[in-house]
């Protein structure tokens, strides 16, 4: 193909009509463990996490619910993903090859809150979350001022984890904070340095987003073996977890989420009516099992 300015911008645009079939290729599954919340700002400040909103009687003057008593602050960060196309490629015809590039690009731009997601879930036993204790920790402080108690989300073991969550609430355990959409850009013009100097075409995607914790009382994590006597442990655990105020919040497990390892004794544990010698599965159709690659 005749490098010129036409050519070029045909060439851009099958580049970008592979990436768009990437893009609508899968949607991540994480989503629905997470809030999507957009930023406009470099950074979103969370301080009104640990406040559970409630309804009570109104005796006397309205009590104001105190909002901001935490300061968690998500920043945005800015991640990109690039491909060259060497000068010789496309002035020999052998272009055509990188439209499955393209393809995964647009494939990694759909899978990447997972991959952000996922990995948070993952490091949640070493980091931190709003109260100052590690999502998954021992000693989550709960109820009014004087009167705390420590609270656990993580039931031990030493074996692979894996998490019971209930995402059927506004809020969820994770956040999804998006600033700037993934869009496709290029460097293809002849002074560009890249074509200039290394006779490469360049072409890439970019965005602003982040990841962070949000309501650690709205899932639990285990590293015991996953069987129905613990993930009944783990449904009792997170119904009993109250809110930062004390109340009870009404928390029913509805997800199983664990790595891609424990995918099929997940499945077969939601899935089967009998477990072994017979005996009717109670746990049959509770949860359902989201598992991903990036627990791993």
């Amino acid at each position: 193909m005749e490098i010129n300015a036409s050519n070029l911008r045909m060439l851009e645009q099958g580049f970008s009509a592979a990436f768009r079939t990437g893009l609508a290729r899968s949607a991540p599954t994480a989503m629905a463990l997470a809030m999507t919340v957009p930023s406009s700002t470099a950074e979103n400040v969370y301080d009104w996490l640990a406040d559970n909103f409630v309804i009570r009687e109104w005796i006397g003057d309205r009590q104001l619910q105190n909002i901001g008593k935490y300061d968690y602050t998500l920043k945005n960060k800015d991640y990109e993903g690039t491909i060259k196309v060497n000068r010789n490629k496309i002035l020999d015809d052998q272009y055509g090859s990188y439209g499955l590039m393209f393809q995964q690009m647009g494939d990694a731009v759909t899978q990447f809150p997972d991959k952000l997601l996922y990995g948070l879930l993952k490091a949640g036993f070493t980091s931190p979350c709003f109260d100052g204790q590690y999502f998954f920790d021992t000693d989550h402080p709960v109820g009014l001022p004087g009167k705390e108690v420590s609270v656990s989300n993580h039931l031990g073991g030493s074996g692979e984890a894996w998490f019971v969550m209930d995402t059927s609430k506004v809020l969820k355990p994770l956040i999804w904070q998006p600033r700037s959409a993934f869009n496709m850009v290029r460097m293809d013009k002849p002074d560009d340095e890249n074509v200039f100097m290394r006779k490469e075409y360049v072409y890439g995607v970019d965005g602003r987003c982040n990841a962070g914790f949000g309501l650690w009382q709205l899932a639990v994590a285990s590293r015991q073996t996953l069987n129905v006597d613990n993930v009944q442990a783990a449904l009792t655990a997170l119904g009993n977890i109250r809110g930062n105020n004390g109340e009870p919040l009404n928390v029913q497990g509805t997800t199983l989420v664990v790595s891609s390892n424990l995918r099929e004794t997940a499945l077969n544990l939601m899935g089967k009516e009998f477990i072994q010698y017979g005996e009717s599965n109670v746990l049959k159709g509770r949860l359902t099992v989201t598992s991903s690659g990036y627990l791993l």
